[in-house]
């Protein structure tokens, strides 16, 4: 099952990369049913993964002066606080039936 979790990120990738988002949505079940992971941890691994290859995406944007930082920095910051509440409060409030599925 494992290899079938690799090949699934190689098409992950490349669908982000022909429609530039969507990352959670595709990785998250891909931990889950793939690698299985826990449904809780797969979502911080998704973070992770999906922030991670949009920081090396953007890099050479930066570089070039086509990223709006003001703009990256007025969306980021409510992210990263929504982000945050989310998993320390939401997540689990969440009955462990419905993530054990």
């Amino acid at each position: 099952m494992e290899i079938a979790g690799y090949v699934a990120s190689i098409f992950i990738g490349i669908a982000l990369g022909l429609i530039g988002g969507g990352g959670s949505i595709l990785t998250v079940p891909m931990l889950v049913y793939l690698f299985r992971i826990d449904a809780v941890l797969a979502t911080a691994y998704s973070l992770f993964i999906v922030g991670a290859t949009s920081v090396v995406g953007s890099f050479s944007y930066f570089i070039k002066g086509l990223v709006n930082v003001k703009t990256a920095v007025i969306f980021g910051i409510p992210s990263i606080v929504a982000v945050y509440f989310t998993r320390a409060y939401i997540v689990p409030a969440i009955p462990h039936e419905i993530l054990a599925g």
